[in-house]
């Protein structure tokens, strides 16, 4: 270690390079990774809720609706549909506004209409499956989430490809910072490196230093881009927990040991996307020294 950080003294302005430049970059990183994360949840989350919500007027008989019901599975199209009679219509309706007594005393199950609650395949489908359940005998009207799916996979597309397009540009410049930096150092140490090479020394063992350091700089950078990203989070969060209001906690993955939730991020959140910041910032390190060690140590 002290080698280690003896040799980061020797050369401050190039080792401060690849330390900012792959600072900023994982933090790049970690943004669009949650953005991109938490917008894939949300439009999973809506996803799994009523998509199109069929509404009959209040004369329809049920064979009617049933038979709706069975059309619309059998278009090949819908996942699934739920019958929701005016029993459960009155439920649902007390429980949405429990707090409103004077709303609780005005409705009764014969004012509520029934409805079929349709499930699409995909997103692409719901307009369809809109109009073609207007069209049945008995429907009273129809309501989708067609806009809000589609703004959101609107939002989740732009993300994805600014990202992409971001995060190559920033991860060459960082290549070409660490690269020109190793070159530096295995110039500077030419006629050290050639006597090595002469009394048998391997490629790997020469540029084991040069490894070392930049796994140390990885380290700080992937502490340093978190530490950023959390903060910036603190500040932020009143502002984003207004702006979701009413989305529940999304979760990631489940593991024995915990849920990594999205949103709201938890502690498992922050630690997995450090590491994966971390792996790769360390991949780019080694694959960068090993192009340099390949093309200047002979």
């Amino acid at each position: 270690m002290n080698s280690t950080l003896s040799s980061l003294r020797r050369t401050p302005y190039q080792s401060l390079g690849i330390l900012f430049t792959l600072t900023f970059s994982l933090f790049t990183l970690l943004v669009f990774s949650f953005c991109l994360l938490l917008v894939t949840r949300i439009v999973y989350y809506i996803e799994t809720q009523p998509q199109v919500t069929v509404y009959f007027s209040k004369s329809t008989e049920e064979s009617k609706i049933f038979k709706t019901r069975e059309e619309l599975l059998n278009t090949g199209k819908v996942k699934s549909v739920r019958y929701i009679n005016k029993d459960e219509a009155l439920k649902i309706y007390k429980e949405l506004n429990k707090n409103e007594p004077l709303l609780l005393e005005m409705v009764s199950k014969e004012t509520l209409p029934s409805s079929l609650e349709v499930y699409t395949t995909k997103p692409e489908y719901l307009k369809e499956i809109a109009e073609f359940s207007e069209k049945k005998s008995g429907v009273e009207s129809v309501a989708f989430q067609q806009d809000i799916v589609d703004n959101l996979i609107k939002i989740t597309n732009s993300i994805k490809i600014s990202a992409l397009v971001f995060l190559s540009a920033q991860f060459l410049i960082v290549f070409f910072v660490i690269f020109t930096t190793i070159t530096f150092k295995i110039l500077s140490k030419k006629d050290e490196i050639e006597i090595q090479r002469l009394l048998g020394a391997s490629r790997y063992f020469i540029i084991k230093p040069l490894l070392k350091e930049n796994f140390l700089l990885n380290f700080v950078s992937t502490l340093s881009g978190t530490g950023i990203f959390s903060g910036i989070y603190l500040l932020t969060s009143p502002q984003l927990t207004n702006f979701l209001l009413g989305i529940p906690t999304l979760s990631l993955l489940n593991t024995p040991i915990g849920s990594i939730d999205v949103w709201p991020p938890n502690f498992f959140f922050f630690i997995t996307m450090a590491f994966f910041s971390f792996l790769l910032g360390y991949l780019l390190i080694w694959i960068t020294t090993f192009i340099a060690a390949s093309k200047y140590v002979k």
